[in-house]
């Protein structure tokens, strides 16, 4: 008789059992652990819920303190008289006009492309003083007739204002002894320029402060707002200037200006200041003025 053949079917049926068997326990203990971590996650937010929410804390901003306090009564005699230009302190092209309240330029046959300069004829020797410009007008002008004028561009306007030692020259950052800022945006300290602020705007007006009390913070210091905010941090004066005296110095082309001495000034500051025109006398000083032997 043959051998009979071993059944090997039933093993591999109960085998496949087995297995669906431990998939089912596996799925079932998933499901535990899910059901157990969602239960857990619920149990938290709850326990969130009953505490009080503490406000959250604002985050600190960085701001830059004003360091310039109010200037004191002061009882010393005021400067007397009406802060000017000498013609010696002028380039041949200012026109000034109201007592030197408002200057102009010439502006024909190619004057319009010069820049013009005032000194005026009364500077700052110590305290803390500041005087103001305003741009009235901007002169857009191009050359008046002449070969080629219809080829050339109008003058790039300018404005500068801030402090030069008497006899330097005219045109603000040409010199060593000058300070100043350019209301595009720069700093000048002597012939070094640097970026200070943003533009200004043109009808705003302008105060450059010039800080000479050895007692403050900002001692020996130049600073510009505008509209009465500070747009420049306190520029530091060289050490050449130190000890001499500082005169009010403009520069401009293609534009007409306001210059105000004060004595009070047309915008205030975020503090109380004086300006150069409300000086005591014993602060500041006039400038000489050689007048021609022939009277010419």
């Amino acid at each position: 008789m043959a051998p009979k053949k071993k059944n090997t079917a039933a093993p591999k049926k109960d085998d496949k059992k087995v297995e669906e068997k431990k998939a089912e326990e596996k799925k079932v203990e998933e499901k535990k652990v899910e059901e157990s971590v969602a239960n857990k996650r619920k149990a938290e937010d709850e326990k969130k819920e009953d505490i009080p929410e503490q406000p959250k804390k604002e985050a600190k901003t960085e701001e830059a303190v004003e360091q310039e306090q109010d200037a004191p009564a002061d009882k010393r005699a005021v400067l007397k008289g009406v802060i000017g230009f000498n013609a010696a302190d002028t380039t041949l092209n200012v026109v000034p006009t109201m007592d030197g309240k408002v200057l102009n330029s010439l502006t024909d046959n190619g004057m319009q492309h010069l820049v013009a300069g005032a000194r005026a004829n009364v500077g700052v020797k110590a305290g803390r003083y500041m005087f103001e410009i305003q741009i009235l007008e901007n002169v857009v002008l191009g050359d008046a007739g002449g070969w080629g004028s219809r080829y050339r561009q109008p003058p790039k306007q300018m404005v500068r204002l801030g402090f030069s030692t008497a006899g330097s020259p005219l045109v603000l950052g040409d010199s060593e002894d000058h300070i100043c800022f350019d209301a595009d945006g720069a700093c000048y300290v002597g012939k070094t320029r640097s970026a200070g602020f943003k533009r200004v705007q043109r009808d705003k007006p302008l105060s450059v402060l010039l800080n000479l009390d050895p007692k403050s913070p900002n001692a020996n210091t130049f600073s510009l707002f505008c509209d009465g905010e500070r747009i420049s941090q306190p520029k530091p004066i060289p050490e050449r200037l130190h000890g001499k005296t500082l005169f009010p110095h403009v520069s401009f082309r293609s534009v007409k200006l306001h210059v105000h001495m004060g004595p009070q000034p047309m915008k205030a500051l975020p503090f109380k200041c004086r300006s150069i025109g409300g000086a005591a006398e014993a602060d500041v000083a006039k400038a000489s003025t050689a007048e021609p032997k022939d009277g010419k």
